[in-house]
């Protein structure tokens, strides 16, 4: 069994990676207080008294700071991580990251792998995600696997917009208002889990890989479906999609494709209902999250 280092363990994708795949891997998961990944010493120690295959790297500030102080932690974070798993001899780094890598003022249309460097953003949060994916590309343990969007179970409402569409299919407003709508590539967060076991079992090229579904999404499908989930469940909610122009924001997952070979994604519909289905039996979750976006 696969010794496992994981860090953000206790974030959305960690959470449903450490509960699925718990018995198929050996797992460490410190908690903060266990393990400060801004001090060198503790991410240090940590390898330094355990031998791990490989690791998960899923860590990542998204508020609370801005500009170069969010970007510095985050830097901090990943090449603390990096410089000991390189020190004491693991084979594989997973880095997850997103799209803020890109250019986003712009529409991002079928964005493929070798385009990354050709626009950079200039945000604390994107220039930090984009400067650790272009260090993570000069080792040779170091693969990333950049997620354009993930949802599902314990996705967060303030900080992922399609579960904030969802989730007035339960609690809120009777009223889903969108200024208008937009094609983007998304994943089912059990697929993500899926991808990431593949990526840590097998010995693929490294570098960067697209990691989203082959088919794209828009906010209206999200919000169409809640309402149809609504419905059935005795609660009306309406829909109202402006025409507001909204940058397309699509991967192009044929890298991705070619090492992965046959793999089934969840379906849009699929997925969506067993995201639906599982905050329907954590409605309170839902509502503390929308009472502080407020």
């Amino acid at each position: 069994m696969k010794r496992i280092l994981v860090t953000g363990g206790s974030g959305f994708i960690g959470k449903n990676f450490v509960n699925d795949y718990k018995k198929k891997y050996d797992i460490c998961a410190p908690s903060r207080d266990e393990m400060d990944l801004m001090r060198f010493e503790q991410v240090s120690k940590i390898f330094r008294t355990d031998k791990f295959d490989a690791v998960l790297h899923l860590a990542g500030k998204h508020d609370g700071l801005t500009g170069s102080a969010l970007q510095a932690d985050n830097l901090i974070m990943f090449k603390n991580v990096q410089y000991a798993a390189t020190l004491e001899g693991v084979r594989k780094l997973i880095v997850v990251g997103d799209a803020a890598d890109l250019d986003l003022s712009r529409p991002v249309e079928n964005f493929n792998e070798d385009s990354f460097g050709e626009t950079i953003p200039v945000s604390g949060y994107g220039l930090s995600r984009y400067l650790i994916h272009l260090l993570a590309s000069k080792d040779k343990i170091s693969t990333v696997l950049r997620f354009f969007g993930v949802y599902g179970a314990g996705a967060s409402v303030k900080y992922n917009r399609q579960t904030e569409i969802l989730s007035h299919a339960l609690v809120g407003k009777k009223q889903i208002a969108l200024a208008g709508d937009k094609k983007f590539s998304t994943i089912y967060v059990e697929d993500a889990c899926r991808i990431i076991s593949q990526f840590l079992d097998n010995d693929y090229g490294r570098g960067i890989y697209n990691a989203a579904s082959p088919v794209p999404a828009t906010f209206s499908e999200f919000a169409k479906k809640a309402k149809s989930y609504a419905k059935k469940n005795g609660r009306d909610i309406t829909v109202d999609i402006g025409k507001a122009d909204e940058n397309e924001m699509t991967a192009d997952v044929g890298k991705l494709e070619s090492v992965l070979g046959p793999f089934k994604f969840t379906s849009l519909s699929a997925g969506i209902n067993k995201t639906l289905d599982y905050y329907k039996s954590h409605k309170s979750q839902l509502r503390v999250e929308k009472e502080s976006v407020k």
